[in-house]
């Protein structure tokens, strides 16, 4: 299809006929997917919302013209009259097109290509005359296009020449039939070109509510389109690929193209999973059934119920084909699949509706009788067992750790990762998600970790396991409010979005210090963890004379002396600090805290005008003595930080802790690859 100003519109350069932008293509009826750089060259009131957007179908001989509104693009410009160029990744829009009712859809693969496939590319162009229009297509191999830690990497296209206005239209799997990527653009290369996965349509989700529910909204449709068209006259994408037989893998048993049309269709009458962590566990607790190895959690991102079939039945992750299942243990680990997702729902109580019940009952109904094919008897008779036990899987239970490295350079800017960190203390370890390709400043941290840490939290937080969030932070950036950040932008029609709300106010936020990681545990390190593991805890001061005599004492104590004091405290102290810690005398005063071992420690991340530094230490030992041990403390600070969340209506029990931190660093073993190092110098001014 032809994208470009409603039927009245004039190219407002040329003073042409109708603007003609790009192209696109149905993935459901009443919704065009194309590129968000497309539809921005409509303008402002593209991105108000309006029906601005002209969607053109058949040749120009015979061509029906529609209008559509823009539902989402990603990303949106920040100013939509100067829009952005090149567009930034993922470069994605879908297009709302009430008016079209029962139009051709295309198939959305389950994964994108990443090692070299066979593609057709398809659009239109400009044609010579005024108004004209020519269809285009070609064929090239594609490859890469992953997605995940909150990052898009493009589909590199080569062998095939993309020509002005494909821009938005299918990049098509030949072998499969199936859509895996969407034209960006040309390549820097001659005869290259790029294009955007489909599956970076995960960032809907993270885009707010909204953007998740039209995800699985478009789905939804899309998979009860195919299946409407299948059980119809007329032909269809699942006997079109039938037809296609061996060459795109279709034995006549397996999860053939039927079964995935009727698995997938079942999929959207159920409501959508909790996170990729959810998809994910589910999906490896099929693999291992079938003796499959796991996938890990930094290499795979799914966000509905068919991706988690996809990451079964077609792999191609990279690996050489003798690696993917058999198509035998390809259909039994869907099936299981399917099973265990039936039970995780049944078990959870989340279909609220008739509806929802109606769609587990049909679900079962196709397990079951699929699961009666079955060539292996073990599996065959695994799954009644499956569907009807109902219990709980094995929860991953991994936290997140953010870790954010000193500006050694002199640049103003820091290096960043985000890790998944499975079990704890000096036996926990970490597998990493995302990490900076340059140094970001201090000001743009939040925003630069943003989308890698909501992926990380999203694969983390399975069943009743909400993740924790480390931060492990040079000295001088103890004082950055990561209580306050937030994994997804706030939205103000939605305050208390869980997903949206600052991250210390729904999970366990935590301090630790960056550069105990490279030095290693100490005596003095193992001795205070094993202190305040047992308790009881009480308060000592970081500062010896602030509590008495406030921060302009005539005679403060020394840095040595602040080490002796702190190295003999009993081993359940606790330090506390009514100001900062990440300069000036609190940060000389925390070193020497650090270096006499101490795992926990108070402080506030604003000066707060220091009117109330008794009341803070006072407060805060009673808080240390009623929590007796350090693993209440987060849960605890968590609850104050509640408390005062609301600037001018906070509860007075806990208006004292606002902007209060925890740092609670208890000896851990490295990586057995060792520490992760600084990345290369990179996009740093020459000296």
């Amino acid at each position: 299809m032809r994208i470009g100003a409603p039927g009245g519109g004039y190219d407002r350069l040329s003073g042409r006929g109708p603007a003609f932008w790009g192209s696109g293509f149905f993935v459901a009826p009443g919704w065009v997917l194309t590129c968000a750089h497309v539809v921005g060259k409509g303008g402002a009131g593209v991105w108000r919302g309006e029906r601005a957007i002209g969607i053109t179908i058949g040749d120009p001989a015979k061509a029906e013209g529609l209008t559509g509104e823009l539902a989402f693009g990603l990303p949106a410009p920040a100013d939509p009259g100067a829009p952005p160029s090149p567009w930034p990744m993922p470069d994605l829009a879908l297009v709302r097109v009430p008016d079209a009712t029962d139009p051709d859809c295309l198939w959305l693969s389950d994964r994108s290509a990443t090692g070299a496939t066979e593609i057709g590319l398809h659009g239109w162009m400009p044609g010579p005359a005024k108004d004209d229009a020519l269809y285009f297509s070609g064929t090239g191999t594609a490859s890469g296009g992953t997605t995940g830690g909150g990052t898009v990497s493009p589909v590199i296209l080569s062998g095939g020449q993309l020509v002005e206005g494909c821009s938005g239209g299918p990049v098509v799997d030949v072998r499969r039939g199936t859509v895996i990527a969407v034209s960006k653009g040309k390549g820097r290369g001659p005869g290259t070109a790029v294009a955007t996965p489909v599956t970076a349509l995960r960032a809907l989700c993270d885009a707010g509510a909204a953007g998740g529910a039209v995800l699985h909204e478009v789905l939804s449709a899309h998979d009860r389109h195919h299946l409407r068209r299948y059980h119809g006259p007329g032909d269809s994408w699942p006997r079109r690929h039938a037809r296609l037989g061996p060459a795109a893998g279709e034995p006549a048993h397996g999860f053939t193209a039927e079964r995935r049309a009727q698995l997938y269709a079942l999929f959207a009458e159920l409501e959508p999973p909790a996170g990729a962590g959810e998809v994910l566990q589910l999906v490896n607790d099929a693999r291992d059934l079938v003796l499959q190895s796991p996938y890990t959690l930094r290499d795979q991102d799914p966000r509905s119920w068919r991706e988690g079939a996809g990451l079964l039945y077609d792999p191609r992750d990279g690996r050489t084909p003798v690696d993917e299942p058999t198509r035998d243990l390809a259909l039994e680990a869907v099936v299981l699949y399917a099973a265990k997702v039936h039970a995780a729902l049944t078990r959870s109580g989340r279909p609220r509706s008739a509806d929802g019940a109606d769609a587990l009952t049909h679900l079962r109904a196709w397990i079951e009788a699929t699961g009666l094919t079955l060539r292996n008897d073990i599996i065959r008779a695994l799954v009644p067992r499956l569907l009807d036990g109902h219990r709980p899987a094995s929860a991953a239970r991994a936290d997140v750790r953010v870790e954010i490295d000193l500006d050694i350079y002199g640049t103003g800017g820091h290096a960043w990762r985000v890790l998944l960190q499975h079990g704890s203390g000096e036996e926990q370890t970490l597998s990493p998600v995302a990490q900076s390709r340059e140094e970001v400043p201090r000001e743009r941290l939040e925003e630069a970790i943003r989308g890698p840490l909501s992926a990380a939290l999203d694969q983390c937080d399975v069943d009743a396991h909400l993740a924790a969030v480390e931060f492990m932070l040079p000295r001088p950036l103890f004082d950055l409010p990561v209580d306050q950040w937030r994994a997804r932008p706030y939205d103000p029609v939605d305050p208390f979005n869980p997903h949206t709300l600052p991250l210390g106010q729904r999970r366990l936020v935590v301090v630790r210090d960056r550069m105990r990681k490279d030095q290693g545990p100490t005596p003095e390190w193992r001795a205070r963890a094993a202190g305040v593991a047992e308790g009881p805890l009480h308060a000592v001061p970081l500062r010896r004379e602030v509590p008495e005599h406030g921060h302009d004492a005539p005679s403060p104590e020394g840095g040595q002396a602040a080490y002796g004091r702190l190295l003999a405290v009993p081993s359940g102290a606790v330090p506390v600090y009514c100001s900062r810690a990440g300069g000036g005398p609190g940060q000389r005063a925390m070193a020497a805290a650090l270096t006499a071992g101490h795992v926990v420690a108070l402080w506030r991340h604003t000066d707060g005008g220091h009117e109330d530094c008794t009341d803070f230490h006072e407060r805060a030992a009673e808080m240390l003595s009623a929590a007796r041990a350090a693993e209440h403390l987060p849960g605890r600070i968590r609850t104050l930080r509640n408390g005062n969340a609301d600037e001018e209506a906070s509860d007075p029990g806990t208006a004292w802790a606002r902007h209060i931190v925890l740092l609670y660093d208890p000896p851990h073993r490295p990586p057995r690859d060792g520490p992760l190092r600084e990345p290369p110098l990179i996009h740093r001014p020459s000296t």
